[in-house]
Formats: C-alpha cells, sequence, structure tokens
C-alpha cells in the first residue's frame, strides 16, 4: 500500500488519538467543575471517539478487494459505519436532554466556572476544528461517507463547544440555570447532525439511488451507437464506489463480437457520465416488425442446426402471403435425413415467427470447410490477369480495376477481383455490379472455374 493510499487510514488513526485525549481532559474537568455542560460534552467526545473508532475500520475494511464471499466488495463499510454513528449521536443527544431537564427541574446544580474549564474549551475547540477540516478535506478527496460523517461530527462539536463556553459565561454571571440550558442547546446540535447523518447513510444502506444518475445514464447509454432502446437503468452505492446495471436493445442478429464491443462502448460512455461507476450490461434483441429479413434471422440463430442462413428472399403474394426462399448451410458430414430434420425445424421456428408464411423453400448446402489448400498464381498467369482487367474495366459503371488475384485450388483457377465505383450509389445496385462482373468474366474467360468480384468507392 503506498503512501497516498494509507493517507486517510493515517489521518483517521490520527483522529482515534485525539479524540482519546480529549474525552480523557473533558471528564477531569468535567467532574471538577461539577459542569453539566462540560459532561455532556465529555459524554459525547467519548463516542465520538467510539464512532472515529467506527470510521477507523471501515476506512480499512472498505478498501479490500471483492471476494468470493464479497463479490461486490467492502465499500458499505463505510456506509454502516456511517449509520452507526448517526445512532450513537442520537443516544448521546437523549441523554444529555434528559440529565438537563433534570437539573432544570431540580432547581439546578453547582457548577464552577473555573478558568481552566475556559482553557480546554478554548483549546478543544480549536482542535475540532481543524480536525474537521482535515477529515473533510481527505474524505472528499477518497470519496470516504465514513471519513465525511466524522468530520460533520467534529463540526458538531465546535457548534457544541461554543454552547458550553456561553453556559459557563451565563454561570459567571450568576445564571445557575445556563450550564443546564447550555446542555440543552448541546444536545440540539447533536441531535440534528446525528440525524441527518443517519437518514443519509440508511438511504445508501436501502438502496436508493443517487439522485439523477438515472436519467444521466440513460441518456448517454442512449447515444451510443447500436443501441435502440434503454430497458432498464438501477444504481447504487457502495462506499466511495457506484454500482449499478442497465439493459439494453440491439438488433437480434448481433454477434457476440459485436454484443461485446457495444458493451464496453456503454461502459465508457456511462463513466464518463457517472465516475467511479461499475455498471453491468445485458444486451437484447429487439424486434422490429417491419424487418422481415432480420426476422427471418432472429429464427435461424434460434436453430443450432443452420450454420449459416444467406441469399434470403420475402416474396409477397397478390394476397398478401409471404413466400420465403433461402440458402442453409449445414455440416457437411451429416446425412439427408438429419438434414431434412434440421429444414423441418427452421421452417417451424420461421412460421412461428412469421405467421403470414404460406411457403417455404429451404435450399441446404454443404459448409466449406475449414481451410481449403491453394496457391497463388497470379505472376504466372500475368496475362490471364490483364485480360481479366480489361473485361473488368469494360463495364460501364467501373472507373478502374484496382486488383486482380488468381489461386490455384486442386488445378482449377480462382479469380479475387476488385473495382472502384461510384461512392453514392446503394448497396443493391453495387451488388447488382458484382454479379454482372462476376458473369462477364465467366463468359469471356472461361477457363476461371469461379470468380469472387468486390466494389468498393
Amino acid at each position: 500500500m503506498n503512501r497516498l493510499e494509507r493517507r486517510p487510514e493515517l489521518v483517521a488513526l490520527a483522529s482515534v488519538a485525539i479524540g482519546a485525549g480529549i474525552v480523557v481532559a473533558k471528564i477531569i474537568v468535567g467532574l471538577l467543575t461539577g459542569s453539566l455542560g462540560i459532561i455532556s460534552e465529555a459524554v459525547h467526545s467519548f463516542l465520538d471517539l467510539a464512532a472515529s473508532g467506527f470510521t477507523l475500520v471501515a476506512v480499512r475494511t472498505s478498501g479490500k478487494p471483492a471476494d468470493s464471499e464479497h463479490p461486490y466488495g467492502h465499500g458499505r463499510t463505510e456506509n454502516l459505519a456511517a449509520f452507526a454513528e448517526g445512532v450513537l449521536l442520537l443516544v448521546t443527544a437523549a441523554l444529555i436532554a434528559f440529565e438537563a431537564f433534570r437539573r432544570l427541574a431540580t432547581g439546578g446544580a453547582v457548577v464552577n466556572p473555573a478558568g481552566y474549564a475556559f482553557a480546554l474549551l478554548i483549546v478543544t475547540l480549536a482542535i475540532e476544528a481543524g480536525r474537521a477540516a482535515i477529515l473533510r478535506r481527505v474524505g472528499r478527496r477518497v470519496s470516504s461517507e465514513a471519513m465525511l460523517a466524522d468530520a460533520t461530527n467534529r463540526l458538531a462539536d465546535v457548534l457544541a463547544t461554543l454552547g458550553v463556553i456561553a453556559g459557563l459565561i451565563g454561570v459567571r454571571m450568576g445564571l445557575s440555570w445556563a450550564d443546564s440550558v447550555a446542555a440543552l442547546v448541546v444536545a440540539a446540535i447533536v441531535a440534528r447532525a446525528a440525524g441527518m447523518l443517519a437518514w443519509r447513510s440508511g438511504d445508501i444502506l436501502i438502496d436508493r439511488a443517487p439522485a439523477g444518475a438515472e436519467d444521466q445514464l440513460r441518456d448517454a447509454i442512449r447515444g451510443v451507437d447500436g443501441v435502440r432502446e434503454v430497458r432498464s437503468v438501477r444504481v447504487r452505492r457502495s462506499g466511495p464506489n457506484l454500482i449499478g446495471d442497465a439493459s439494453i436493445a440491439t438488433g437480434r442478429m448481433l454477434s457476440v463480437e459485436a454484443a461485446s464491443a457495444l458493451v464496453k462502448d456503454v461502459k465508457a460512455r456511462a463513466r464518463q457520465v457517472v465516475p467511479r461507476l461499475d455498471l453491468a450490461v445485458a444486451v437484447e434483441g429487439q424486434e422490429q416488425r417491419g424487418d422481415l429479413v432480420e426476422r427471418i434471422h432472429a429464427a435461424a440463430a434460434r436453430n443450432g442446426g443452420v450454420r449459416d442462413l444467406h441469399n434470403v428472399t420475402v416474396e409477397r403474394e397478390a394476397d398478401g402471403s409471404l413466400h420465403l426462399t433461402m440458402h442453409a448451410k449445414l455440416p457437411g458430414d451429416e446425412t439427408v435425413e438429419e438434414a431434412s430434420k434440421t429444414s423441418r425445424s427452421l421452417e417451424e421456428s420461421i412460421r412461428a415467427e412469421l405467421p403470414d408464411v404460406t411457403r417455404i423453400d429451404i435450399h441446404l448446402e454443404p459448409m466449406d470447410p475449414d481451410v481449403v489448400p491453394g496457391q497463388d498464381v497470379t505472376a504466372r498467369n500475368a496475362q490471364l490477369a490483364a485480360r481479366m482487367r480489361t473485361v473488368v474495366e469494360s463495364h460501364p459503371e467501373v472507373k478502374r480495376c484496382l486488383d486482380v488475384e488468381l489461386s490455384d485450388r486442386h488445378g482449377r483457377i480462382h479469380a479475387h477481383v476488385v473495382a472502384e465505383v461510384a461512392g453514392e450509389i446503394s448497396l443493391e445496385h453495387a451488388h447488382r455490379i458484382e454479379s454482372e462482373l462476376e458473369e462477364m468474366i465467366r463468359r469471356e474467360i472461361p477457363e476461371t472455374h469461379e470468380v469472387v468480384t468486390r466494389v468498393t468507392a
């Protein structure tokens, strides 16, 4: 643990040590003077000492990494410590108020407003103000709820000490009840600070969402490219950190790799808006009724036997019914009987997705082998490559032929051609040009076994 990481712990430890010294001094002076105000401050400081001990333990514990028994980390230790401090302070306020009312009812008690009592209170005032400033500064820097709670307690001590000093001044002026009234002021200050502290910490412990965080995250996630809908967002605090989950909808045919990339983009955008957030993202497919081809692919994706679906055509008949044709690739070692079962299963999935379908024709193809042996023979077939370039550039919509590569696979020539076309044409138009180029090459250069063309801008 480096020095910066240990700083909150050292500050908390120093606060405990100083608190112990103040408690001892207040008890001695309170007993010597008989001042309820000082004794109540001693009790207050004693419980503050326990609270500071909670803070020290919380700061140490909250920094531990997550483990099998605490998968969300130990951050809530700080929130629990802050809540415990609030409860202890409320008990303190009640005890002080009870004793003050008892003294007022019985006519008060003899109090000795000695000079050393004032000296102790003034020194205590300075120390508590310094402790509050340091605890608040360090607590804000490391986002420690426990340290900020301890700083709040120190500020309450400053106000309470001022009240006790005023009470002792009143006693010196002959107002015997002033010390008890000062004690009531201390009780009121402590009760207010404790109530706010317990309320805020309790909200965190019962998973109350940070104000505005959900709306901020929804807006940020909705702006990520690929997210069609933000279905739910939940956020809760855990010590200085935030833990949340979000459910988003995207295209139903998004690949696993694309979904993983989308999740990373969502998390990155969320941290820009809400720092220190650990967000879990669930990705779901969003059905779009008008996109029939996507729905067909989604139905095929639910069928584990179909490895690839392509050349999907949706034909709407005059009566409004649908006629579907498609090519499905299956493992090449399957028997016809096994492939037929897979085809029937795919057809059932598609009919469940699209009840308006009246006819489905599925052309079954074997999957290509994972690796095809081949050799680049473009250099030794330069004349054939040149002829192919000429054929490609003869197409009226081709600006130029960018590349031709010839591969020899089992003694047969496979051509791979890249051609440049206008960038503003549609993808459908570009595909038509590719098909025309393949047909032209097969017709003009029949020794080519297979041609694959690609057009680009």
